[in-house]
């Protein structure tokens, strides 16, 4: 007998997906008696897709996106990107296939002080082939250079690229930081709260840039907040409560963001 078209449209959709979880469980010894802070997560994430993970402090969702980007080995169940399951690398694997296919955005931006804004989006490309500052304009350094610039030139920050990070605003810090983990052209970028240090209008700006880089570049992004108007850019969003999904609100593509639709679920689990 032949496969119903829902079964067979499920197939193709997880065929897909650049990011697989399944069974996902971490604890920690805070206490006398370890703490489960992930509690059998799965999920699946497709190319291009925006997904967020939302929920209040503590709820684990930071662990969570530790463990997806092959930070914080889980105690149970499977993580693969692209079909790879870093946790079955080696350490110096492990740490290779972090840096060419996970591009990560940090809360507090995590730029050097002593770099340009320019060296600073160049790290990654450069700590993958070894080399040492400072640049010298030739070969490697030239094409690390022109990446970095093209980057920039298309995150809107054409011009600030001698700039340091306590010379330019906490918005272009963070697209500074969006454009570092852009350089090695990574399989999915993973964000910690990217818009938390931020005022509303810089925060939007960087939500917007997301969303372009998600709907006209494909970029797979997972987004991990506590902010209901952050999650709202989201395709689709899951609830997490006490180290477990509760809910995946599907949201689609929208071009009005407006948090109703997804407040109206957060309700139903007391958020």
């Amino acid at each position: 007998m032949s496969e119903a078209p829902a079964q067979i449209a499920a197939d193709v959709a997880q065929s897909q997906a650049v990011l697989e979880a399944t069974g996902l469980c971490k604890s920690f010894a805070i206490s006398k008696s370890p703490r489960e802070v992930v509690r059998d997560v799965s999920l699946a994430v497709k190319r291009g897709e925006f997904f967020a993970v939302m929920g209040p402090s503590g709820c684990g969702k930071s662990t969570l996106l530790n463990i997806l980007g092959g930070l914080e080995t889980p105690d149970h169940g499977q993580v693969k990107i692209c079909c790879t399951d870093p946790y079955q690398l080696g350490e110096g694997e492990r740490a290779a296939f972090r840096r060419q296919q996970i591009g990560f955005i940090f809360q507090f931006f995590n730029l050097l002080p002593s770099l340009t804004a320019a060296e600073n989006v160049m790290l990654p490309y450069r700590l993958e082939r070894n080399r040492a500052w400072p640049l010298r304009g030739l070969g490697a350094d030239r094409d690390a250079r022109a990446r970095a610039h093209d980057l920039m030139a298309m995150l809107g920050l054409k011009g600030m690229q001698g700039h340091r990070p306590d010379e330019i605003s906490g918005g272009e810090q963070q697209r500074v930081a969006i454009a570092r983990a852009l350089v090695s052209d990574p399989a999915i970028l993973l964000a910690d709260e990217p818009t938390g240090t931020l005022d509303y209008h810089a925060g939007r700006g960087v939500l917007e840039l997301l969303l372009r880089l998600s709907r006209q570049e494909h970029r797979t992004i997972v987004l991990v907040t506590h902010d209901v108007r952050t999650a709202a850019y989201a395709e689709r969003v899951a609830i997490m409560l006490d180290g477990e999904f509760k809910e995946v609100v599907d949201l689609g593509h929208r071009t009005v963001h407006d948090t109703g639709p997804l407040l109206e679920r957060l309700a139903t689990h007391g958020l």
